[in-house]
């Protein structure tokens, strides 16, 4: 019960990384507030976890993220921890990513992260305390061609992650980032819906398979708990071994 007593929004919780953090975190005690764009799936993913809301965000809207917040606050009266884990991915050539394409990458992969750690730091100063743990990717530390779009949005991440660190420092609000390799969720299956093809990808992986949901789970357990106390502005990789090959 590591978590006992905390409350935490996680963003996109409703399904694969995100509902196994949320999962996780309800196991540990805490009270999780899962916000998703997709109500079936929100409304769905909290009857599987005790001690869980679901409400309705865009996180790409800040209007509806400080919605988000205010209702959080009304209800629980404090946030102890933020996952930022929505994201949107759209894969092309380079000389072929739209306009449209690098704007949704930066509306929800960068504004979607910004948007909730804006609206979630002004209580956590108030209590002198909070954890932020941003979901961002492998992609943002090695590139991935036919990606770019998506590689560029979760580099973007991480150096976001080390600029809060030093600001929020002061107020003993930790902010880390988690850097997850190939995942087997439903976003990897849209990407590469070849079965044959998930397991070459995961033959390539040192450790010899793709992630588990579970897997970045542990990780933000990890972060979001006491122990993480001393650690802030890291970015830490659960890839498989991926990002060790180049």
């Amino acid at each position: 019960m590591k978590l006992e007593h905390k409350i935490a929004i996680v963003t996109g919780g409703s399904r694969g990384i995100g509902f196994a953090i949320a999962q996780r975190f309800s196991q540990e005690g805490a009270t999780v507030v899962i916000a998703s764009k997709n109500a079936a799936f929100g409304q769905a993913a909290v009857k599987n976890i005790n001690h869980a809301v679901f409400i309705e965000t865009d996180v790409s809207r800040q209007n509806q993220v400080n919605d988000l917040v205010d209702q959080t606050l009304e209800k629980f009266g404090g946030i102890d921890i933020l996952v930022n884990n929505a994201a949107a991915h759209e894969a092309d050539t380079f000389e072929n990513e739209s306009p449209e394409i690098w704007m949704k990458m930066f509306e929800v992969n960068i504004m979607g992260t910004v948007f909730p750690s804006q609206a979630v730091v002004k209580q956590m100063k108030q209590q002198s305390r909070g954890k932020i743990i941003h979901i961002a990717s492998k992609a943002g530390v090695v590139g991935e061609p036919g990606h770019a779009a998506y590689s560029a949005s979760k580099g973007a991440i991480i150096a976001l992650t080390r600029a809060m660190a030093i600001e929020l420092a002061p107020y003993h609000i930790n902010v880390n980032a988690i850097c997850p390799g190939p995942v087997l969720t439903d976003m990897l299956c849209s990407v590469i819906p070849e079965v044959r093809k998930r397991e070459d990808l995961a033959l390539e992986a040192p450790l010899g398979r793709l992630g588990k949901p579970e897997d970045i789970a542990g990780a933000s357990m990890l972060l979001a708990s006491d122990e993480s106390d001393w650690i802030t502005g890291q970015t830490i990789n659960i890839d498989g071994g991926f990002s060790i090959l180049k």
